[in-house]
């Protein structure tokens, strides 16, 4: 099913079977500064898991604590527009989504309402029944590892023989670095051999997640760098947004082919409580605003008006020939700002 949106200086197609979108401004050429509607809603589905992982920026526990369908069905619901349609796809997380006893019924939900659904997993709970039960229904799985030890092949495996598109989130931080390094060198090309794309996400110290762990501007760091254009990977590679300043200062990386971030601009963050956040990882609540208190509508467009321009004000001071590409330092998190280190 194809999604189109078309609006004064914005413009956007997406094809919700294969995931393809294309966004432009007023001409082919130009990027639109926001999306007059989210294009995608990161949904917190549960604070509950059972894995306990040290870098868990939620620090979710066995705790019981799951949206309810009735309540998913209202957080879609409040996503759809009267003008722009529902947001084009979601992406399901946690806590553990496969540990929410009502996870197929919320997959089903979305694909009733033509949304594509996405989703994110530690894969402990990957098995034949799991993934018979999503085939066909779900865009992409990703199952999230802080070391190359933890990717089990056996488990993407059972997803990828019943054909969902399997990614590997690969927690970035200053001691997992080393395996990154090997991952780009092609050391782990076997085990990765059915794996649709490695996404390296920025490490960020928030819930159970420390500082102490932070990426530093060093020696290790510029090797992955470098590695970036010259890796002898098999696998397709990616990069959370947080990382994309770096691409683009340090990089060859096209601009065309990478987005700076996009929380509060083209996407946006509902928790399990309904709260309303520009990005998953704020560490703060001053855009915050509760679903049962406050409209979308008012929220994405008001609200967000103001937060989107204190944004701006973090534009870069380096002479990086992509800073108008770049929305610059990361509104929550100084340690991960690099370019300004």
């Amino acid at each position: 099913m194809n999604i189109r949106r078309h609006g004064e200086g914005y413009n956007f197609i997406g094809d919700t079977e294969t995931g393809i979108t294309l966004r432009f401004g007023t001409e082919l050429n130009t990027n639109p500064w926001y999306a007059p509607w989210p294009e995608l809603a990161d949904i917190s589905i549960s604070n509950h898991c059972t894995k306990g992982c040290e870098f868990c920026y939620k620090d979710s526990t066995n705790n019981q604590k799951f949206m309810s369908l009735e309540e998913y069905e209202y957080v879609l619901n409040c996503l759809k527009s009267e003008r722009w349609g529902n947001v084009f796809q979601v992406a399901l997380g946690g806590g553990e989504p496969l540990e929410h006893p009502q996870f197929i019924d919320i997959i089903h939900k979305t694909n009733s309402m033509a949304i594509a659904a996405n989703f994110t997993t530690n894969g402990v709970h990957i098995d034949k029944i799991v993934a018979k039960n999503i085939k066909n229904k779900v865009g992409a799985a990703a199952v999230s590892v802080s070391k190359a030890e933890e990717i089990n092949a056996d488990k993407i495996k059972i997803f990828t023989d019943e054909g969902i598109k399997t990614n590997i989130h690969f927690v970035l931080d200053n001691q997992s670095i080393y395996d990154a390094i090997d991952i780009l060198n092609g050391k782990y090309n076997d085990i990765l051999q059915n794996i649709n794309g490695v996404i390296f996400l920025t490490y960020k110290p928030k819930g159970r997640a420390n500082l102490d762990k932070c990426l530093k501007l060093d020696n290790q760091l510029n090797k992955f760098i470098n590695l970036i254009d010259n890796n002898t990977a098999d696998v397709r590679i990616g990069f959370d947004a947080c990382f994309v300043p770096l691409l683009m200062n340090k990089t060859k990386t096209n601009v065309d082919y990478i987005d700076s971030c996009e929380c509060g601009f083209f996407s946006v963050y509902i928790d399990e409580n309904m709260n309303v956040k520009p990005c998953s990882f704020a560490n703060d609540d001053r855009f915050t605003y509760n679903l049962k208190n406050y409209n979308f509508e008012d929220i994405w467009m008001n609200k967000y008006d103001i937060y989107r321009k204190d944004i701006m004000k973090n534009n870069c001071r380096n002479n990086c020939e992509n800073k108008q590409n770049c929305r610059g330092k990361c509104a929550f998190y100084d340690s991960i700002a690099f370019c300004y280190m």
